[in-house]
């Protein structure tokens, strides 16, 4: 038989109506690095059968699926991630076929779960059912915008389902970013960039599998609290910042990407929104032959005038996710 490279594998994704239930593709996602795989603790028998050996036997334990997939970030992969750490999508016609699809934070902690078809070669084909995005991180320093969701699901099951499509190439890079505070998000949205030389962007969902008697396999897959932070670097050209950490200042914050034209005179882009923020931290670290820069860590707090601390509006040419 012959040998397939890593290259060669690729995972599909698809939406699931019913958490479990598993849905056949819609969308195949170029990944960078995809660790998602079954998982699986046989609990050991280490009673005294009159031998020596500890372990006399084993019986299967607990089973699930958990890894990561790493992508370079673009207009339609990237919404899978998102609408699976923030859970509610709501798409809008802008004209043609541009739409916008505006992700909030679900108040549930039943999570929007997908069924993601994972093709290793020639010679392995499974559905991971119920998966949920634990934590969703967002990073761009000097290349391309990567985004990495953190994942956990129900156990592996084999199919014949599902085929490799080649999907678009259009990705974002640092030149597409921009950082910025504001009063309000649209405020920060307008603002000049802040221009960071690195930034992380990150939306943790603390997402544990629930195991029940009557199973080895979880009976649900539950998000716990939810967080969204910032790191970034930043030279150090201006007090403000360092002023907002010291008096514990609240801004809101706009962070974007654009991406190549979609037809109208429309370009592809993602933008999250940060309805309440504070600095954590604001360390200034700077070497003696270096210049001066800090490397703060930001929070997002609850805006009640708001209702959320965060969201996202994907803008790009699928009309529903």
């Amino acid at each position: 038989m012959s040998l397939d490279i890593g290259r060669k594998g690729w995972i599909g994704a698809a939406v699931e109506s019913s958490p479990g239930v598993p849905v056949p593709q819609t969308d195949v996602i170029p990944f960078t690095e995809n660790t998602l795989m079954a998982k699986h603790e046989p609990i050991p028998n280490e009673a005294a059968y009159g031998v020596r050996e500890k372990t006399f036997d084993a019986v299967i334990g607990k089973k699930w699926s958990e890894g990561s997939l790493s992508i370079n970030a673009d207009a339609v992969g990237t919404g899978f991630l998102l609408y699976g750490a923030l859970g509610d999508n709501s798409p809008a016609n802008v004209a043609g076929s541009v739409y916008d699809h505006t992700m909030t934070r679900d108040n549930s902690n039943t999570p929007q779960t997908f069924t993601f078809t994972q093709a290793r070669g020639s010679v392995d084909k499974q559905y991971y059912r119920n998966v949920a995005v634990k934590t969703l991180e967002f990073s761009v320093s000097d290349a391309l915008v990567e985004a990495k969701a953190n994942l956990i699901g129900k156990f592996p099951i084999t199919t014949a389902s599902g085929s490799l499509t080649t999907a678009s190439g259009s990705v974002y890079s640092f030149a597409d970013s921009r950082f910025a505070f504001g009063a309000t998000v649209a405020a920060a949205g307008s603002a000049d960039n802040l221009k960071p030389h690195d930034f992380k962007l990150t939306l943790e969902n603390n997402t544990t599998a629930v195991f029940r008697h009557g199973s080895a396999e979880p009976d649900t897959i539950n998000h716990g609290e939810f967080e969204a932070t910032v790191e970034a670097s930043l030279y150090f050209e201006g007090t403000t910042q360092r002023d907002d950490f010291y008096a514990l200042n609240r801004n809101a914050a706009s962070w974007k990407v654009n991406g190549p034209g979609i037809g109208g005179g429309y370009t592809s882009s993602l933008e999250v929104r940060m309805y309440r923020t504070y600095y954590e931290d604001f360390p200034l670290e700077t070497g003696l032959s270096d210049f001066y820069a800090v490397k703060f860590k930001l929070r997002c707090a609850y805006d009640n005038a708001n209702s959320r601390s965060v969201d996202a509006v994907l803008r790009n040419t699928r009309s529903s996710y």
